[in-house]
């Protein structure tokens, strides 16, 4: 208990001072663009060579703010670095450095999560689990914890959720979610959620789950999710709602594993019913529906249709991914299943991301509400590439997935990245984070974007004499309205191209004078679906998508 104190403390103190890749492509995927001009060059989120960066998470606030949190260990303490980029993930501002747990304690994960539709409600949590290394039998302590930030300087309050009296030298792992400004029916002004696992030393293992209905004042609900005489380790947690599931769920997948050291174990998912603070549901293990693929399974990772618009079984699509690992060829695929009734049935079927001959690990899968589509990473192991996919919601063709790029990274140099993706809600697009590695073994955290034309000039992107600002509304019926800003008078060419990139018609190719300009486009004769278009203006250069849906 005195160490739950003094990190309580610690986090007071501080809070009150607050272009396309080339190489193999499997042969379930579909080429989406060959070569992509969405991808800019590897940008480095924070430049500290000599600290050993990991636990990498990221997030989007409503206005496209991004906000990222790492662990290091300076040889003495653990800290956690919390970091701001306002340019889309150009350029990265640290917000704080702090000291996270007393001294012989790790941090096992970290989760951060943006909530809040204006400055002024803008909340930012970030979890964070740790674990003592050093107590034998018992560990004094291992914590699970949420920090919530808010206001400009950030001031923040700790939840510590968890007690003393855990297993020494066992992970603790925790997961993070929110309904992303679809707020469930029993909600005010919205809901998060936090799971995670909790060791045990001579009783069971522990799977916990906390949410609020109160925009994070304080966490009012709180379940057990599970218990096992089995190791529960890595979680993840995923909001889902639709019109005709408006109470919205969490949905939550884990992994089982016995003995606690097992490279593979089972799966486990299941949801609050029928409202977000309601109990689980019976978990269903993924692996016992394939009896071959029984306790084959690792590293879970989930994600839930979350947006406007009713999936084809007037219901909303759930999809878990993990490593699948294959005997026969002593390797890992990524695989997973969905349920497209996922609030009300367990009608889960297999899909498949990839079944190379490469080795795929460390999945990672988020949903985009503007253009209703499940965006996935992971690590090819073989190529050292982090490729990017995308799949409608709903999923008719759940083992052809479209290829974005086969490996957004241009440094090759990784060896447990664990990518990320997660929605840009400002450009409404996908962004994604992963660790590469540096000198002496230390992690560094990257940073690229669908949508990024960063070229790694200095100044690209900031000090040019042109910004493209967005289009709208988007998804669009019948016109789009494109939105730039030149600093002096130039040449704008605006091109409509098709998601495969094939030329559809000139916006516009004139002078403008310096200022704001909008410019209309009808598209009145484009059937349902994901368009691009290229901006460009002077040595500028940018990229936007948008959806027609009538």
């Amino acid at each position: 208990m005195k160490a739950q104190f003094t990190l309580v403390i610690f986090l007071l103190f501080w809070l009150t001072g607050l272009n396309a890749q080339t190489g193999f492509i499997d042969g379930s995927v579909v080429p989406l663009k060959p070569q992509s001009p969405l991808f800019g060059k590897d940008i480095v989120i924070h430049d500290q060579p000599d600290r050993n960066q990991r636990n990498l998470a990221v997030c989007s606030a409503f206005n496209g703010w991004l906000y990222a949190v790492y662990s290091y260990n300076n040889g003495i303490q653990p800290y956690v670095t919390f970091i701001r980029s306002t340019d889309n993930g150009i350029s990265w501002n640290v917000i704080g450095d702090f000291v996270s747990v007393p001294q012989n304690n790790i941090t096992t994960k970290l989760d951060i999560i943006a909530c809040g539709n204006s400055l002024s409600t803008l909340k930012i949590f970030m979890a964070a689990a740790t674990t003592d290394t050093t107590s034998w039998p018992i560990g004094e302590w291992g914590m699970e914890s949420v920090v919530r930030y808010q206001g400009e300087p950030f001031v923040g309050e700790a939840f510590i959720l968890s007690d003393g009296g855990n297993v020494a030298n066992r992970n603790h792992y925790i997961a993070l979610a929110s309904d992303q400004n679809y707020s469930p029916t029993n909600a005010n002004p919205f809901s998060i959620a936090v799971v995670y696992t909790k060791p045990g030393y001579g009783t069971k293992d522990t799977l916990k789950y906390c949410s609020s209905s109160n925009g994070g004042i304080s966490f009012d609900n709180k379940r057990i999710v599970g218990l096992s005489n089995q190791s529960l380790e890595k979680v993840a947690i995923s909001y889902g709602r639709s019109p005709s599931k408006p109470e919205g769920r969490y949905f939550v997948a884990w992994e089982k594993k016995n003995p606690n050291n097992a490279s593979t174990g089972h799966i486990y998912t299941s949801h609050t019913e029928p409202n977000f603070d309601s109990p689980f549901t019976h978990p269903v293990c993924l692996d016992s529906l394939d009896p071959a693929s029984i306790n084959k399974f690792r590293n879970p990772v989930i994600a839930c249709q979350v947006n406007d618009a009713d999936n084809d079984s007037s219901n909303l699509t759930e999809v878990v991914l993990f490593d699948k690992y294959d005997l026969s060829n002593l390797k890992y695929d990524i695989t997973g299943y969905y349920n497209l009734q996922a609030t009300n049935h367990s009608n889960f079927k297999k899909l498949s991301i990839s079944n190379s001959a490469h080795n795929n690990i460390q999945p990672s899968i988020n949903f985009n509400p503007f253009d209703s589509t499940f965006m996935v990473t992971y690590y090819d192991s073989t190529t050292q590439k982090l490729p990017f996919f995308l799949n409608n919601f709903n999923l008719k063709n759940p083992d052809n997935w479209q290829i974005v790029t086969i490996g957004y990274n241009d440094d090759g140099n990784l060896s447990a990245p664990y990518p990320k993706v997660k929605v840009n809600f400002g450009q409404q697009d996908g962004i994604n984070a992963w660790i590469s590695e540096g000198t002496g073994g230390n992690g560094i955290a990257m940073f690229d974007a669908s949508y990024s034309t960063y070229t790694g000039i200095s100044g690209h992107g900031t000090g040019t004499s042109a910004k493209l600002i967005g289009s709208y509304p988007n998804p669009c019926s019948n016109t789009i309205k494109i939105s730039f800003e030149l600093k002096k008078t130039e040449n704008v060419t605006i091109d409509m191209l098709g998601i495969m990139g094939q030329p559809l018609g000139t916006v516009t190719d004139q002078d403008y004078s310096a200022g704001k300009h909008i410019v209309k486009y009808d598209v009145s004769d484009l059937p349902n679906g994901n368009y691009l278009y290229n901006f460009r203006s002077g040595d500028f250069n940018a990229t936007g998508k948008f959806t027609v849906i009538r």
